[in-house]
């Protein structure tokens, strides 16, 4: 081992001018609202901030989100999930020259990081004791001899138990082709020798900015089939075997199915890449270059859990005709947590956290609201984001004609609704809070006795409690016309028992 502040090289006089000049000022953020469908786990994606240069090797390390641009580490400054602004972190200007990647071994809490030479190559350093006097740095060698005899290793990651190190490394020797990802196991203090993560999840392109988070495996690539030969983010479980809490069984690692991850973490028109994940504050970040206008690559940003469920479908009408243009909202209790659309064909998908229980409408003009209750649960698939189907068919909404509700009220004479009765009236009262703009004439019957005089009187107390029901819960623009159908009429005088509420809506 060998001190820090004595053995590692020193920076050149113009990176020192440079550094501190740069730390001397903050980069402020412009933060900007994607143009995407929202979703539970990417609420409030964000464009954070065009940094000068090109943003790469995102991470976080003890609550603080690290990235490299105009070559120099720099640290963000936050409020909560929120970037405030970019300095250089002097810091790790201190602890070494050319400093690009960051990250802290989950067990021992040493500093490993990645450091570039002369000729441009990258090595991996661990830093014990970071930030005292006794801090130590020393390069990791992992065993077998050829692997250290000029092999890059960038952007490494470790397994929760940290007896596992994933990394991206260039050796044209034994890769499979390009940039591949790696992985070593620790045994004691010493990493044993490295082993390509195979054909399964490295191609003849590049995979790189590996990153874990929980029981899978995020990487970037550009060599997969449903990448366009853009960059794009991915995920695999770690395991095959899906043995959580030891990684013990990490010789099936790279058997698992890859996914590629929906939108708007990936854009078919851009690079996606060195996704970093904040466990703590339940949010991330990504690289992407999606500025037509623009060829730097930009910071972007997520909240919510990564993993959930794809709800996906077809909206169409009673004759199977599919639906463009319909409103899908869905909702825990008041909290309104996706927006979105169908588009041309009909078809939507919404992005939900697992393990909730979700209200979701849906609604298009002249036809009624549909209502959904989902639970999201995932069974032992491989993939980080399930998916479930949901085909929805609306029904025309009958403008202009009658339509019934029987037996609101509860038995005999009463005058109260029956809680069935609040039931049948609740998607009623939802269409026209909806469309506060209807005119409605409402007509209600009672055939309870064969006196017609009495049924009038209760029909007249039936519609008080449904004025006192329907008013307060319906904007003042609706025009309500409930008119007693026993008043003065001979066809309430049989006995029949039957009470109808007939409903007719026009615009």
């Amino acid at each position: 081992m060998r001190k820090s502040n004595l053995h590692i090289k020193r920076l050149s006089i113009i990176k020192i001018i440079f550094a501190v000049a740069i730390s001397s000022f903050t980069f402020h953020l412009s933060p900007l609202t994607l143009q995407a469908q929202e979703s539970a786990f990417v609420a409030n994606q964000q464009h954070m901030a065009i940094l000068p240069g090109n943003v790469k090797n995102v991470s976080v390390v003890d609550g603080n989100v690290y990235c490299y641009a105009t070559d120099v580490m720099l640290r963000a400054l936050r409020s909560g999930e929120q970037l405030l602004g970019f300095c250089a972190d002097t810091d790790f200007i201190k602890l070494g020259d050319d400093i690009e990647y960051v990250v802290r071994h989950p067990q021992t809490g040493d500093l490993y990081f990645t450091q570039r030479d002369k000729k441009g190559r990258s090595f991996l350093y661990c830093c014990t004791n970071y930030g005292t006097k006794d801090q130590d740095v020393e390069q990791v060698r992992m065993g077998g001899g050829w692997f250290n005899k000029g092999m890059t290793v960038e952007h490494p990651t470790f397994t929760t138990d940290g007896r596992i190190m994933i990394f991206t490394s260039l050796d044209s020797k034994h890769s499979v082709g390009g940039y591949d990802l790696w992985y070593s196991q620790r045994d004691g203090k010493k990493w044993g020798k490295p082993e390509n993560l195979g054909r399964h999840i490295n191609t003849p392109s590049d995979e790189i900015s590996p990153v874990i988070y929980y029981d899978c495996l995020l990487f970037s690539s550009n060599g997969h089939p449903d990448d366009n030969g853009r960059m794009s983010l991915y995920s695999t479980r770690l395991i095959s075997d899906r043995v959580i809490g030891d990684t013990i069984g990490m010789l099936q690692i790279g058997r698992c199915r890859v996914q590629r991850l929906p939108e708007p973490l990936n854009a078919d028109y851009a690079d996606d890449f060195d996704l970093a994940i904040d466990t703590a504050m339940g949010c991330g970040y990504w690289v992407s270059k999606r500025v037509a206008s623009d060829t730097d690559s930009q910071l972007y940003s997520f909240s919510g859990a990564l993993d959930g469920v794809l709800l996906w479908g077809v909206v169409s009408d009673q004759l199977d005709h599919p639906l463009a243009g319909v409103k899908i909202t869905a909702k825990q209790g008041d909290e309104v947590v996706c927006n979105t659309c169908s588009d041309e064909d009909g078809q939507y998908r919404v992005y939900l956290q697992c393990g909730q229980y979700y209200d979701i409408s849906f609604q298009a003009d002249n036809y009624f609201i549909s209502f959904e209750t989902v639970n999201t649960t995932k069974g032992e698939e491989e993939y980080l984001i399930s998916e479930e189907r949901l085909d929805v068919s609306l029904d025309r909404l009958p403008l202009g004609q009658r339509i019934y509700f029987d037996d609101l009220f509860g038995p005999d004479a009463d005058i109260e609704l029956s809680e069935r009765g609040a039931d049948l009236l609740i998607p009623l009262v939802r269409f026209l809070s909806d469309n506060p703009e209807m005119d409605v004439q409402m007509t209600l019957s009672n055939d309870m006795t064969s006196d017609e005089s009495f049924n009038a009187l209760i029909t007249a107390s039936r519609i008080r409690t449904l004025e006192s029901y329907l008013y307060p819960m319906l904007p003042p623009t609706v025009k309500i016309n409930i008119s007693n159908g026993c008043a003065g009429k001979d066809r309430c005088n049989t006995a029949s028992g039957i009470s109808r509420l007939t409903v007719l809506i026009n615009k």
